[in-house]
């Protein structure tokens, strides 16, 4: 998952069978039912967002976080990165710059 240089590899976890959410999803629906999702903004709307886009770091708060990736059999991180619930997507936020390392749409029911 991780390139010499310290930073995400979205390609190494994506082909690692351990990680395979697709078909955990398809025989364990009920863990990818979660709540609904409460934006941090009043009036904020659902965006595609993709690799690169920069969050406030309210959208990456505890309260978004998923704490155990492995439950939705996504791959453990390290130091600054945060895997986080973003209405049904997860994406995984550098929370010392907001950045979007990888993205996961339609990732929840």
């Amino acid at each position: 998952q991780w390139r010499d240089n310290d930073r995400w590899d979205s390609r190494r976890w994506r082909s690692n069978s351990r990680y395979d959410w697709r078909a955990y999803r398809s025989h364990n629906r009920n863990v990818y039912r979660v709540g609904r999702y409460y934006s941090p903004y009043r009036d904020y709307r659902y965006r595609r967002l993709n690799i690169g886009f920069r969050l406030q770091s309210l959208f990456f708060g505890d309260r978004y976080r998923i704490s155990d990736p492995w439950r939705y059999r996504l791959p453990e991180v390290y130091g600054p990165y945060r895997w986080v619930r973003y209405y049904d997507d997860v994406l995984l936020v550098d929370t010392y710059s907001g950045e979007i390392v990888d993205v996961i749409h339609d990732f929840f029911w």
